[in-house]
């Protein structure tokens, strides 16, 4: 195992990217710009980005890790070699949640509107990023990141609906050109902050304060493993391993928990002295693992499953 730690005061790690080949990573750092880590090497300080995007809270980067798309309420398609890129076109003060297709071509954008009871959903080709392919708008909000199986031609959300006075959650399937509906789920019996999909893209997995849930990410929502942290303390990060075997979370308890997909059961827990770890990512071929921690260091280690 080793530490690499940011290279800005007080940032907290919510967030992880390994590069597509594997070799560096990316957290966001609020007004600090972006971490950027191009070697993991034992006690390497990131280096700073400067995007065009004031705040940044979420990342993702193209299949073929040219463009690194980061933002909050403001959205920037980043060259990383060039350190440069621009803004999409997005109105100003629009809480973003984005993700970028498996085969890098479609990018699509879900902003929370002022009214804070609508979602602007906006589907864009990543070739020009002019303007959206493709708008619409809905009276739900998306929480968690809008994931593309893996295919590319589906995009699955997690919405959140109004009825009379309450909310309700359900899994929701779009198609990934138009936005149309294609499937939605019954109500989830709580209100995930981070759905997850599993590699072969036919399970997802829900994060809610000290539970994790796996459901099927098509049809109804069966009856899947349910996993609750041993010690209350509330899970903050989800990742499911390449292999589809394995879902690692992150807690506010200051471990890092593999967890068998197939039986809810933990296999193995991780304490690696960085703080309360805050986000869990794999690399593409699965031999490491990265966890980011409220301190802003970030333990690295190989993984063995």
């Amino acid at each position: 195992m080793l530490v690499m730690r940011a290279g800005a005061a007080k940032v907290r790690v919510d967030e992880l990217a390994f590069t597509p080949d594997g070799s560096g990573l990316l957290a966001p750092a609020l007004s600090a710009g972006l971490c950027y880590w191009p070697t993991i090497t034992a006690n390497a300080k990131s280096e700073m980005l400067t995007l065009p995007a004031k705040v940044v809270r979420h990342v993702a980067v193209s299949p073929d890790g040219r463009t690194v798309f980061a933002g909050s309420d403001q959205l920037a398609a980043f060259d990383l070699a060039g350190r440069t890129g621009p803004l999409l076109d997005i109105p100003k003060w629009a809480a973003l949640r984005f993700g970028v297709s498996p085969d890098g071509r479609r990018v699509a954008v879900a902003e929370k509107l002022t009214d804070g009871r609508t979602t602007r959903l906006t589907l864009w080709d990543a070739a020009t990023l002019d303007s959206p392919a493709r708008e619409l708008s809905f009276p739900a909000l998306v929480h968690p990141t809008p994931v593309f199986t893996p295919g590319g031609g589906r995009l699955l959300l997690l919405e959140e609906h109004p009825v009379g006075n309450r909310w309700e959650f359900r899994r929701v399937t779009r198609a990934a050109d138009t936005g149309e509906v294609l499937e939605q789920s019954d109500p989830l019996p709580d209100d995930p902050d981070q759905m997850v999909l599993s590699p072969d893209g036919t399970a997802v997995a829900c994060r809610t304060r000290n539970t994790i849930r796996i459901y099927p990410a098509a049809g109804g929502l069966g009856e899947g493993p349910v996993i609750t942290n041993d010690s209350k303390q509330h899970f903050t990060g989800i990742a499911y391993h390449p292999s589809g075997r394995f879902l690692a979370a992150t807690s506010n308890d200051k471990t890092v928990k593999l967890y068998d997909v197939a039986t809810g059961l933990q296999t193995t827990a991780f304490t690696w002295d960085v703080g309360r770890t805050r986000s869990i990512a794999f690399s593409p071929d699965g031999l490491l693992a990265a966890a980011g921690s409220d301190t802003g260091k970030v333990a690295v280690w190989d993984v063995d499953v």
